[in-house]
């Protein structure tokens, strides 16, 4: 699952938002045409902390690779509306993030959640009517990590057969 996902199910449920309210930014979703409070979640940064690979033995006496990243992920989370719903309730984000149920989903996903800073005014006109957005960061600490069997080298059977020529010279 990856970290848009899990903020979208903590959204959707701690702010009982409608269905199709909470998306990714660019996932080809028309914007909704009401007045009304609508999320849009959005990768800004993935700065990577670590990458290391080390190699184990397994069970089986193969060899495998395994490949391990940690990463800071940058997610912006903007409440937009036409009406006063994303003013009104851009505190709620910060409520969501903390609560026992963003808790249980971290816990499952192996990931932590941290809201820095504050809740940004974005708002804007748009036509003759001002639509309200306010800004919300979060960074997600999440890791990656992907195994894959190593080939050696020494189980290729040999095949040719080297017979050195010797010329004497007198």
């Amino acid at each position: 699952m990856s970290s848009l996902d899990i903020i979208k199910q903590i959204l959707d449920k701690e702010m009982q938002m409608p269905q199709g309210r909470v998306f990714a930014y660019n996932s080809s979703v028309d914007l909704p045409q009401d007045r009304n409070l609508f999320i849009v979640l959005h990768y800004t940064a993935k700065t990577p902390y670590s990458n290391n690979v080390r190699y184990e033995n397994t069970k089986d006496g193969k060899l495998v690779e395994h490949q391990m990243s940690n990463f800071v992920e940058d997610i912006l989370i903007s409440l937009m509306s036409v009406n006063q719903d994303a003013r009104d309730r851009a505190h709620e984000v910060l409520m969501a993030l903390r609560s026992n149920y963003a808790q249980v989903l971290q816990e499952q996903n192996k990931v932590h959640i941290t809201t820095q800073g504050d809740i940004i005014d974005k708002s804007f006109l748009e036509a003759t009517s001002r639509l309200n957005r306010f800004d919300v960061r979060a960074k997600i600490y999440v890791s990656y990590d992907k195994i894959t069997n190593v080939d050696y080298y020494d189980k290729f059977p040999n095949t040719s057969k080297f017979e050195p020529e010797y010329y004497i010279e007198s």
